[in-house]
């Protein structure tokens, strides 16, 4: 039975936390909350102090006795996204696996948003049926706030905003020193970011009404939420209720009423007003609260992994790629086209490139948003491709994805990896492949359609001893794209060792 448990742990900003779960039931066997606060000056862009990197080091060995007394011998420890930003994280890191013998992987705020998705899919039970409908799901961390909307069961668009109640609550730290009337400038700080941010999420989602998933609400939820469940269903006069006696009530009443401690119970305050404008933004029509967290999130998607569960999500990283290509305003057109050639391509030439499933994926977003750069400029779009891709996040993908894929964005058109090598060794070996076939595929896909007219209606590739035939049915006069494919296709024979020919089928004798 042990070798179905998988030992989870997550390193936070204000607590650190160790899951162990039975992968093949779902049940979760063991919990454990460490209190070390090993980022909560982070905010104000401090290092990570010394002491608490040995109190965290402390609390893993504990954890990890907690995992050997389980006999657990799969696991795997988390740093979350916000505790990454701290000038010093990669130090601390490395400081922490010299004295725990454990590697931090860093999850991006994209892969948080998109592990709670899959946990929250699969755990919650009105999930199927809210979705169905005009429905948000918020996360809350320490922070962050993450965004998802849905719409007849897709995902309609996913943003990440930096404003969590930590962050917000050392802002308060901050007025309560410096203003007269701290409460009510804080809650203008908040309108103004919330607004700020709200006005990325696409114009058609700005005035619908939408149910309500909150996570992350640890206040509202131990409030709220029954002994022994795992959810429950408020109306938004009973989030008020509940506002007001927070707002009016002592922070003896509120630890005790709310399960808190003296480092939590900071919280409540700048939660309560960030959830204020967060319902009023998103015109919440009724909330659910779901006691869900990160590390539920992180194990589910192992047990997808490993097997135990037969779901795939990644559709709704395919939906956000194509509402981040729409919020650049990337010609659809062009790029369904070139999208329906490059997978078409990818899998024709399986035995050729020997890419993996996850490489498919990150090609198929590739794909999509590979034109982005033309907001810009459509001059040397490419590069302004690479740059804002690099500094975009997306749903369910990780930091160092999101930079093949900005590569693989700048090499599909003039440029390629092996003219820019100074740039390009700074990659691993086997990244540096990886980008190479990747964008070798893209650049022929995006070839087939270069003058953006869709004159092709469909290809089909035949893999021979020293050429990959692609064969275009079309009865237009393609000399433009037969142009720009042998001016791309030198890269293919670069990367493969065989050489790509066009040809054209006319439709119609």
């Amino acid at each position: 039975m042990a070798d179905t448990y998988f030992g989870a742990i997550l390193v936070n900003v204000t607590s650190m936390e160790l899951s162990i779960v039975n992968l093949k039931t779902g049940q979760q066997v063991e919990h454990v909350t460490s209190t070390v606060a090993i980022g909560e000056n982070i905010y104000n862009h401090e290092d990570i102090e010394l002491q608490t990197v040995a109190d965290a080091a402390e609390a893993l060995r504990g954890f990890l006795q907690v995992i050997k007394d389980y006999g657990v011998t799969r696991y795997q420890v988390w740093g979350s996204q916000a505790l990454s930003s701290a000038p010093n994280a990669d130090f601390i890191a490395d400081q922490l696996y010299i004295r725990t013998g454990l590697r931090l992987r860093w999850i991006s705020l994209g892969r948080e948003s998109f592990v709670l998705n899959e946990a929250i899919a699969l755990k919650f039970p009105a999930y199927k049926k809210l979705v169905k409908h005009h429905t948000a799901i918020i996360g809350l961390n320490s922070g962050s706030t993450t965004f998802s909307f849905f719409h007849h069961a897709r995902l309609l668009a996913s943003h990440n905003m930096k404003l969590g109640p930590t962050r917000i609550k050392e802002v308060l730290q901050n007025l309560r020193a410096t203003a007269p009337n701290p409460i009510a400038v804080l809650d203008d700080y908040i309108n103004s970011k919330v607004d700020d941010f709200y006005r990325f999420v696409p114009d058609e989602l700005q005035q619908v009404n939408n149910q309500v998933i909150l996570i992350g609400a640890t206040p509202l939820n131990n409030y709220f939420i029954p002994r022994g469940k795992t959810s429950c269903s408020l109306t938004l006069q009973q989030f008020h209720d509940f506002t007001d006696e927070a707002l009016n009530a002592s922070d003896q009443y509120l630890m005790e009423r709310l399960q808190l401690n003296e480092d939590t119970v900071g919280l409540v305050l700048p939660e309560v007003l960030l959830l204020q404008k967060l319902f009023a933004t998103v015109h919440a029509d009724q909330i659910h609260l779901v006691s869900l967290n990160v590390l539920d999130g992180l194990t589910t998607e192992t047990a997808i992994d490993a097997g135990y569960l037969k779901k795939d999500f990644n559709d709704q990283i395919i939906d956000a790629a194509h509402a981040l290509a729409a919020r650049y305003r990337v010609e659809p057109q062009h790029m369904a086209l070139v999208e329906k050639f490059t997978l078409h391509l990818f899998d024709q030439l399986k035995a050729l490139h020997h890419l993996s499933a996850r490489d498919r994926l990150l090609l198929h977003v590739a794909a999509i948003v590979h034109d982005i750069g033309g907001f810009i400029d459509t001059h040397e779009h490419y590069l302004h491709s690479d740059y804002i891709l690099k500094q975009s996040e997306l749903l369910g993908l990780t930091n160092q994805e999101m930079q093949i894929i900005a590569a693989v964005s700048r090499y599909h058109s003039s440029r390629t990896p092996g003219g820019e090598l100074a740039r390009f060794r700074q990659l691993s070996a086997d990244e540096r492949l990886r980008i190479a076939k990747l964008a070798a595929i893209l650049r022929v896909a995006d070839a087939l359609d270069d003058a953006h007219q869709q004159t092709i209606a469909r290809i089909s590739v035949s893999v021979q001893p020293t050429q990959v035939v692609i064969t275009a049915f079309s009865d237009d006069d393609l000399s433009l794209v037969r142009w720009a494919f042998n001016y791309k296709a030198d890269f293919f024979t670069d990367v493969f060792g065989l050489q790509p020919v066009f040809k054209q089928r006319r439709l119609h004798k």
